[in-house]
């Protein structure tokens, strides 16, 4: 239960703790941010078969960690999601810390990121045309510029 205690004392993710910017506008911590995402993230867009000619769609974002810190950090960048420690399993593995989203929330962080990223940027797309477009892949191309 060791990381519990970590978890509640130094690095709780509670309202009243006041984000750390050092003189940083919201677009550098944004653009921060996108850069953590893309050198770590995981976007899941993806739809599978639930019954038979049941079809649902599995929309997540992920970013795994063995520090908090930054997690921490992008946490208070997005304000969105949740983050999980995951205890170490096996011979010369880290314990790790999960931030994660998911559906709405996914399209929320992903339309903020959108602008700064460059590795995930198709993929996070992809997502907020799940949700907010409906347009031919043309015009999303000559708005987004990808």
């Amino acid at each position: 239960k060791l990381w519990r205690s970590v978890l509640n004392s130094k690095f709780h993710l509670s309202s009243t703790m006041a984000p750390v910017n050092h003189g940083a506008t919201q677009n550098d911590l944004v653009a921060y941010a996108a850069g953590l995402f893309d050198g770590e993230g995981c976007v899941v867009y993806k739809q599978y078969k639930i019954k038979k000619g049941c079809w649902k769609w599995h929309i997540n974002l992920e970013i795994a960690m063995t520090e908090i810190e930054p997690l921490h950090w992008f946490y208070n960048i997005v304000k969105v999601g949740t983050i999980n420690y995951k205890k170490n399993y096996g011979l010369g593995k880290k314990p790790q810390w999960r931030w994660r989203c998911s559906h709405r929330k996914a399209l929320h962080v992903a339309t903020l990121l959108l602008k700064y990223s460059v590795l995930k940027r198709k993929k996070l797309l992809n997502i907020v045309n799940h949700y907010n477009f409906k347009k031919p892949k043309e015009t999303l191309r000559e708005k987004f510029k990808f």
